[in-house]
């Protein structure tokens, strides 16, 4: 495990937190104990043994108001492709389990630490690409290595109870996301959900607006801190100044500045800037609007030696009924050339659950990226604690166009509520058919989950 400096600030705090909050026994204390010394040898004695008894008692009370958090995942993934270099299908059956603590306030400080742990339950028919020891090129890639170590630790300041009135500064490995993680964002759905060595900054602040400031020293993949790629350093910085007015509108102002420190991700660092308008406007109890208009551009920063100037645009909307949504949504990803590209690297997969557009795609025919998609989701009736999600893709390049393929997804969530509602059972499934990127796939996945 590498214990880098967020690890070392996360353990440090613990111990001085937990020092701190119990009162060592000085001044009058000590003056009342020399008294009842000189009085009564035998009171002394008596009151020695209980000034040792109650640090420990304090400590132990204050350490077991904090909050404890467990979640315990198995799945069972398979990934197939058509085509070379693919000779058959991936299997990846994995268990993750993921334990934290975070200790009670005191003076406004906390601590949280998080541990996480991927365990193979089976034969490892599969490859992660940039992970030496698990490296199968002739099998499809399935991004869940098996993997020990902290996910997150961090130390948090917090000044102000209200939403209105409050300031926070957290500062060490955590989990970071920007808007709806186009951009900037962990993983929920992969095992290793990834996470950001920073020091973050956040503002609640008059007239319901809000302000985050993050500085960005690691990123850690998703493919484990063992891969190639799997710590990336950077100097980075993202700023998110947003305005809400409830059940109308979000509005997000935000600036996104990657400069990568490894020479293998120069050609990424970007200098992003953007405008995002969402909803959803809900006009009747059971009835809202479902909208985003989002625009940003992206140049090149840093170490980039490449020149970029390209355009992103995501546009969607749609309809709520009670627990129900309908939407149509339209992104584009700009894209002119191999080097004139808009790039993602501090963000998950999307654009379909088959996860082949991890990146903007650019090859000889077309550059970038240009999706229509339309999104229906809403619970099962007949099964209570069920929710259902269907989304079709329509894929083709930003220039010049030409048409890629599309794409079938479905997704059930299925809460256990007779038995726990921390219970959950579900499965994902994306079916890709080829036109002019890529090879037909299927990628499918059912699991089981608890969270506490």
């Amino acid at each position: 495990m590498n214990w880098n400096w967020a690890s070392r600030i996360a353990a440090l705090s613990i111990v001085a937190a937990v020092c701190s909050a119990a009162p060592l026994p000085g001044g009058a204390q000590d003056q009342d104990f020399q008294t009842q010394a000189a009085q009564a040898p035998q009171a002394q004695a008596t009151q020695e043994g209980a000034l040792q008894e109650a640090p420990p008692r304090h400590a132990w009370s204050w350490i077991k108001e904090g909050q404890i958090s467990f979640n315990a995942r198995y799945r069972i993934e398979g990934f197939e492709r058509d085509g070379a270099p693919f000779t058959g299908t991936a299997y990846a059956p994995t268990l993750r389990l993921a334990l934290g603590y975070e200790t009670p306030a005191y003076h406004g400080f906390s601590v949280f630490a998080q541990g996480e742990a991927v365990i193979v339950t089976g034969p490892a028919d599969y490859s992660v690409p940039l992970l030496p020891s698990q490296n199968r090129s002739n099998l499809p890639s399935i991004l869940d290595p098996k993997s020990l170590e902290m996910n997150q630790g961090y130390v948090k300041w917090t000044r102000g109870e209200t939403d209105k009135n409050s300031l926070s500064v957290t500062v060490g490995r955590q989990e970071l996301a920007l808007n709806d993680g186009r951009f900037l964002s962990f993983s929920n759905w992969r095992q290793v959900h990834g996470s950001f060595d920073a020091a973050r900054f956040d503002a609640d602040l008059p007239r319901n607006f809000s302000f985050t400031y993050a500085y960005i020293n690691r990123f850690y993949r998703e493919d484990g801190d063992a891969a190639t790629d799997g710590e990336e350093p950077m100097h980075s910085d993202m700023v998110n100044l947003k305005w809400t007015k409830h059940s109308r509108i979000n509005a997000s102002l935000y600036g996104l500045l990657l400069d990568f420190r490894g020479p293998a991700q120069f050609a990424t660092s970007t200098q992003t800037y953007g405008l995002r308008l969402s909803g959803p406007y809900q006009f009747h109890s059971d009835w809202s609007l479902l909208y985003v208009a989002e625009f940003a551009k992206q140049m090149n920063y840093g170490t980039n030696p490449n020149r970029e100037d390209e355009n992103y645009y995501l546009g969607e909307l749609g309809s709520g009924w009670r627990d129900f949504s309908l939407k149509a949504s339209y992104a584009v990803l700009g894209g002119r050339s191999a080097t004139d590209l808009l790039t993602t690297p501090l963000a998950p997969p999307r654009n379909g659950w088959t996860d082949l557009f991890f990146y903007d795609p650019s090859i000889a025919a077309g550059h970038g990226l240009e999706a229509f998609y339309v999104t229906a989701s809403g619970p099962i009736k007949f099964l209570g604690g069920a929710v259902a999600t269907l989304i079709y893709y329509d894929y083709h390049s930003d220039y010049p166009r030409i048409h890629y393929g599309s794409e079938l997804d479905s997704s059930m969530a299925y809460k256990v509520k007779r038995v726990s509602n921390r219970w959950e059972i579900g499965y994902r499934f994306g079916r890709y058919w080829s036109d002019r990127l890529f090879t037909n796939a299927l990628r499918a996945s059912i699991y089981t989950s608890f969270t506490l």
